[in-house]
């Protein structure tokens, strides 16, 4: 992207798909985007995902499918939601066997569509598990700044300097070090926990710590889905007010949109239980304003 297009691209920030691809396909009409050459695209604009594509929905290989068009075509970007970050922990070290990669991909029943999906054609399942891994944890442009969970500044620049910011081999080998910075930076960041541990803690295999999710942003405007885990409060380095806004997904909000700060807007309004998917629609060094919401 040239910093030409950074200034005057409009950005369709939309939330937790869980897999409702007809609501994603009501809402890109709604903001106006056309399907053209396979690609969603409106001139002037490109869509932002928050992540968690996939799991609780009922067709979440035509999610995928229509979100990576849409990226390679450029007209979408996109960071990886926990259920990504769990998909990739449980099959990415068996994509060199079609069989064995199917079978750890079912290890979440929710995942069963994808694979019914592609059951014929695992090799095309497998290169789009490639390509989200691929994707990124966090964008942090001079004019947008996307997390799927906790825009934390510490936990950012844990990852930042170790070099992480996508789901490699690298960051997976780091994530799996339970209790490492990594592991507690990604968990952080893309699946909003933190972590208590016991005062005495001699070696790792001794102790396990209380992880628990955390609500991080300044102004409770909203309430959480009673279906889903309830966060508790917790304290981040928040993002700096002079720059450019966050947007972030995952907690399954309910109620009229609205910002949960004065740069910071959550975007998953439960979309995966019944509730409406929702995207902001952000013109670069505008301040946030509830009726730039779209449902």
């Amino acid at each position: 992207m040239t910093s030409d297009q950074t200034t005057t691209l409009t950005y369709d920030v939309i939330g937790d798909v869980h897999g409702q691809h007809d609501k994603l396909v009501a809402l890109l009409k709604k903001l106006g985007y056309q399907k053209t050459n396979q690609a969603w695209s409106k001139a002037g604009h490109q869509a932002v995902f928050v992540g968690d594509l996939i799991d609780k929905g009922p067709k979440a290989a035509g999610v995928l499918k229509t979100v990576q068009t849409m990226v390679e075509a450029g007209t979408a970007l996109m960071v990886v939601g926990n259920h990504e970050l769990n998909w990739i922990q449980d099959a990415a070290d068996y994509t060199a066997d079609p069989i064995a990669f199917m079978d750890a991909t079912e290890k979440h029943p929710d995942r069963r569509q994808l694979t019914e999906a592609f059951k014929y054609q695992p090799e095309a399942l497998i290169g789009i598990f490639q390509w989200l891994r691929e994707q990124p944890i966090y964008i942090d442009q001079p004019d947008l700044r996307i997390v799927h969970a906790c825009w934390d500044e510490d936990a950012l620049a844990v990852l930042k300097n170790a070099g992480i910011d996508r789901l490699n081999n690298r960051a997976l080998a780091g994530y799996r070090d339970t209790y490492s910075d990594v592991y507690l930076a990604i968990d952080c960041v893309v699946a909003g926990c933190a972590h208590t541990f016991p005062a005495e803690r001699a070696y790792k295999s001794e102790f396990r710590s209380k992880r628990f999710r955390i609500q991080w942003w300044p102004e409770n405007r909203v309430a959480i889905n009673p279906i889903e885990i309830q966060p508790v409060a917790g304290q981040v380095r928040l993002p700096e007010s002079h720059k450019a806004p966050v947007f972030f997904g995952h907690y399954a909000m309910v109620g009229i949109p609205d910002t949960l700060g004065s740069n910071i807007a959550g975007l998953d309004y439960s979309a995966a239980y019944g509730g409406t998917l929702t995207a902001y629609r952000h013109r670069p060094n505008q301040p946030l304003d509830r009726t730039h919401f779209v449902t």
